[in-house]
């Protein structure tokens, strides 16, 4: 019968007669030489000889995710948590829980009920552009449109986004294809 092969506790593998290997000095378990320097110890639980523990450092979490930090709501002034994205006293609604100050809060919200406008005026620049007698019309009134408001197009939902952009694009090639033909047509025309 064939004696059964000893398993290194730490990668378990047999422990074969050529390979060099060591033992745990106080419970006498055999490893393989290398994984015993890899884990600078014995891996048998209990033992006194197991390697410490590496600690790590703590994650750089806002206190208020973990206790009962209180803030102030940015919309009424009223105490709420830390981490709340809801009032529960006026019903104001964040993002997130980071915190905000009342005048971000303010910009943030006066954004949101202009969005419903600003999609609409999209909608309107890309129609006129798309039309060949109105896309000079939409490329000029388009193109200052975008211009003056600039910083609100960054919150646009990315389909509006793009929609704006397409307009601007389709009323200039439009208006510039408009010029050539009747460039075109003044050249021929003439004797």
């Amino acid at each position: 019968m064939a004696p059964l092969s000893v398993l290194c506790p730490i990668c378990q593998c047999p422990l074969q007669p050529q390979e060099p290997a060591t033992a745990c000095p106080e419970c006498r378990t055999q490893y393989h030489y290398d994984c015993w320097q890899e884990n600078k110890g014995c891996a048998i639980y209990g033992c006194s000889q197991v390697p410490p523990t590496e600690t790590y450092s703590p994650l750089e979490i806002p206190p208020a995710y973990w206790g009962q930090e209180h803030r102030p709501c940015p919309a009424c002034g009223a105490q709420i948590l830390a981490a709340a994205i809801r009032c529960r006293h006026c019903g104001a609604t964040f993002p997130s829980g980071q915190l905000e100050d009342p005048q971000t809060y303010q910009q943030r919200i006066q954004l949101q009920n202009r969005l419903p406008g600003l999609c609409k005026a999209v909608i309107w620049h890309f129609i006129l552009s798309v039309i060949p007698c109105t896309s000079p019309v939409g490329a000029l009134v388009g193109g200052l449109w975008r211009v003056v408001h600039r910083a609100e197009l960054r919150s646009l939902p990315p389909i509006h986004a793009a929609l704006s952009r397409l307009a601007l694009l389709i009323g200039t090639g439009q208006t510039l294809l408009l010029l050539f033909m009747v460039l075109l047509f003044h050249l021929l025309r003439s004797p």
